[in-house]
């Protein structure tokens, strides 16, 4: 006999529309849009420009995104996601104009601000293909695709283009798609039912990264990720999603790849035995024979954050509202003396820097002030909030892609735990990429409204 719950995995699927099938295969094109995208060197970063090839990727997104408009602008309004749409768009428009009144050069704000518009061109299209009854797994497809091509492609990239080397490679070649890769594989081990032969593509491509980079900042949403799952796990365990018997069975796949990571990093140190040097020097930063007090990381950070409260102080009525987006900043002269004792004396750093600094929050504030800080945590904590309550409203029939609707909770987590650090919606594809998780829970509550309609169950999603 079938369980009911498995005659319902069947039964219950949102009818898709004629023309869902087009807004999956421009999907893919938004999403492949930026997937070889990649860090402009020094001298055209300097300069603002873009190259012709960047242009392109452009253009593919507000193409795929234009066309995904045309097949589905009916579905706008739809709410829940609907909120999250009118919300972040009104806070560009209030970027926007905040700069434009006090002055900021326009095409500093227009590159700074771009991520940001592709964020909210991902939410719009993970909206509309949900409600046009595109599957959760056939919208997350194409993003995992592009997060290993853009991991693989930034690595090749750099070795053949930018004469890096396995002795100097590090931010040169590091993928903004580090940290979502990190959530889908948690969730992936975790969370869902079966094996998935993705899994071991995926672990491949981030930890080779991960080795390769020697960056201490990308075990973050590793341990970031293995954290959220475990709440996801026991969360889901209340609502008869999982059962606490089966976590020992569901673990099997960790230890399977920890051990392919690990054959895989002795036979990495084997071949380049210097990594291993790298790596206890980052790990156990031997700061003092450098000459310098700490790590240089946390220098570099702490001068741009203390200036840029610096900035602010001279009037406090900009911690309400920031300088505006692409407004200029510096560095506190102050830690100069001790960065130079790393970097060369005539590599000019931390004059008249316009980009989103090394960190989410104090670009942010600087930015936007206490409001611009405010939207992002909104749009974190309104996308986690999203994420489960699309869980719990599919919980008393979960579907075959039940696991994803968590994947969106995850990926903040692994987002933020590498915010303080760094500005992920500084890159472009990293904001298409959260883009396209902010949008993902409408497809569930667009499931959990059909579940209603034809079960006539007691449970209301969108009360």
């Amino acid at each position: 006999m079938i369980p009911a719950r498995s005659i319902h995995n069947h039964a219950i699927q949102v009818p898709a529309e004629t023309k869902a099938g087009r807004v999956e295969l421009w999907l893919w094109v938004f999403m492949m849009s930026f997937a070889l995208d990649y860090r402009a060197d020094e001298a055209r970063a300097e300069t603002g420009g873009a190259g012709l090839d960047q242009l392109v990727f452009l253009g593919l997104a507000v193409i795929s995104t234009l066309a995904i408009l045309w097949h589905g602008w009916r579905h706008l309004l739809t709410r829940p996601g609907a909120w999250t749409l009118l919300l972040w768009s009104g806070f560009l428009l209030y970027m926007l104009a905040n700069s434009l009144l006090q002055g900021v050069v326009p095409g500093h704000s227009l590159r700074i601000i771009l991520p940001l518009v592709l964020c909210l061109c991902g939410m719009m299209n993970a909206h509309i293909a949900g409600c046009m009854g595109v599957t959760p797994a056939r919208i997350v497809a194409p993003v995992f695709v592009a997060a290993c091509t853009n991991i693989c492609w930034r690595i090749a990239q750099g070795f053949l283009f930018k004469g890096v080397t396995l002795d100097t490679v590090r931010v040169e070649v590091q993928s903004s798609a580090n940290n979502w890769l990190a959530a889908w594989i948690g969730c992936c081990v975790l969370l869902r039912r079966g094996f998935d032969w993705r899994l071991l593509i995926g672990c491949g491509v981030l930890f080779t990264g991960i080795f390769i980079t020697v960056t201490r900042s990308l075990l973050f949403p590793v341990f970031a990720s293995a954290m959220a799952v475990s709440i996801c796990y026991l969360i889901g365990t209340t609502w008869g999603l999982f059962k606490l018997f089966e976590l020992p069975r569901r673990l099997m796949p960790v230890g399977v790849a920890a051990g392919l990571i690990l054959l895989g990093a002795v036979a990495m140190f084997v071949i380049e035995p210097t990594l291993v040097e790298r790596w206890d020097e980052r790990l156990f930063h031997h700061a003092s024979d450098r000459n310098v007090a700490s790590d240089i990381s946390y220098l570099t950070r702490r001068a741009e954050a203390d200036a840029i409260l610096h900035i602010l102080n001279k009037d406090p009525v900009h911690f309400v509202n920031g300088k505006g987006i692409g407004a200029t900043y510096y560095w506190d002269p102050a830690y100069m003396p001790e960065i130079h004792l790393v970097y060369p004396p005539e590599m000019e750093l931390g004059h008249e820097v316009w980009f989103a600094g090394h960190s989410l929050w104090t670009y942010s504030l600087f930015s936007g002030g206490v409001i611009g800080v405010c939207a992002f945590l909104l749009l974190l904590g309104g996308t986690m909030i999203a994420s489960l309550r699309g869980a719990r409203a599919n919980a008393t029939d979960p579907g075959p892609d039940q696991w994803l609707a968590f994947l969106p909770f995850v990926a903040v987590l692994c987002l933020a735990s590498e915010s303080f650090t760094s500005n992920p919606f500084d890159e472009r594809l990293a904001s298409i990429i959260f883009g396209i998780m902010a949008g993902l829970p409408q497809a569930f509550m667009v499931r959990a409204s059909w579940i209603h309609a034809t079960r006539q169950t007691s449970f209301v999603p969108f009360r």
